[in-house]
């Protein structure tokens, strides 16, 4: 017959079997957390560089309309200097 002591021991085993599926089940689920946490860094990380891309690409067009606005001020300024010469 089970005496008091069998089945403590067969509780407890049955507790350590629960914990532990339990711990098992907990880190299962720690790892598609971090899984996924991972694969939103990833997509993260394209939408930034294409992002950056994207200002660079715009910042180069600015520069170079800049460029050519300028260009077109200082000839503007040479044809009204001039006429100012002429004039004089």
């Amino acid at each position: 017959m089970l005496e008091y002591l069998d089945i403590l021991y067969i509780v407890l085993a049955l507790c350590v079997l629960w914990f532990t599926l339990f711990l098992c089940f907990v880190l299962y689920q720690a790892a598609l957390l971090m899984k996924r946490i991972h694969g939103l860094v990833d997509e993260m990380r394209v939408r930034v560089v294409s992002l950056e891309e994207s200002i660079i690409g715009m910042r180069r067009k600015f520069d170079g309309n800049i460029a050519m606005v300028s260009g077109i001020a200082e000839g503007i300024k040479r044809i009204i200097e001039a006429l100012r010469d002429k004039n004089r």
